[in-house]
């Protein structure tokens, strides 16, 4: 019985295939995240930030830093991540030491816990969600991970629904850190594969 010839491959559909995953693929490339830029915090008659704490501003290369739009280093307590193609403005407020409840999860004996505040702001004409928004922590000069506490509904619960044009939305989360440590560094991430995570260095 004579061998089948294999059916061959029509060259103009092989070529349309390599074709289009060529353009995918330099689609994908092509896009770039949007980096934030930074709004620093408001300040107060005295010259001192309104924010709460006692967190100075970052280096004065700050401006430097932002002339090509993005900003590569960590915030200040107060200061704003601002990312205007997504019409949000990002805030992290100084931590503050406090003691977990007894019904507390995530502290760990020992461990000094602080909470902060994380404000969402709406600046563009769309709806925003934020289930997806997560915030993490690293601590000490080494960077440790360190987990998030959470303490009922005050304490790490987290956002949730949709964020309207012009509205505001706070979540409060808590962290554990060793007693001593200096410095409590906090990333907030949207998730929405349209930006990059924002960067905040808080002094302890």
């Amino acid at each position: 019985m004579p061998a089948r010839a294999l059916p061959r491959k029509h060259p103009l559909f092989v070529t349309a295939v390599t074709a289009a995953t060529v353009l995918t693929l330099g689609a994908l490339g092509a896009c770039s995240l949007e980096e934030p830029t930074t709004e620093k915090a408001r300040t107060g008659k005295a010259g001192s930030s309104s924010s709460e704490g006692k967190q100075s501003g970052p280096s004065a290369d700050r401006k430097k830093q932002q002339k090509n739009g993005g900003d590569s280093g960590p915030r200040a307590a107060g200061e704003s991540a601002l990312y205007a193609d997504k019409g949000l403005k990002v805030t992290v407020s100084a931590p503050e030491p406090f003691t977990p409840s007894a019904y507390a999860a995530g502290h760990k004996s020992g461990q000094q816990a602080h909470k902060l505040r994380v404000t969402l702001e709406n600046t563009g004409d769309t709806k925003i969600d934020t289930v997806l928004v997560t915030v993490g922590a690293r601590q000490g000069e080494d960077g440790e991970t360190t987990a998030g506490i959470f303490d009922g509904e005050t304490v790490g619960s987290g956002f949730t629904g949709k964020l309207l044009p012009g509205k505001r939305a706070t979540a409060t989360y808590g962290f554990d850190a060793p007693r001593g440590a200096g410095t409590l560094d906090i990333e907030v991430s949207v998730n929405d594969f349209e930006t990059e995570p924002a960067q905040w260095s808080l002094k302890l």
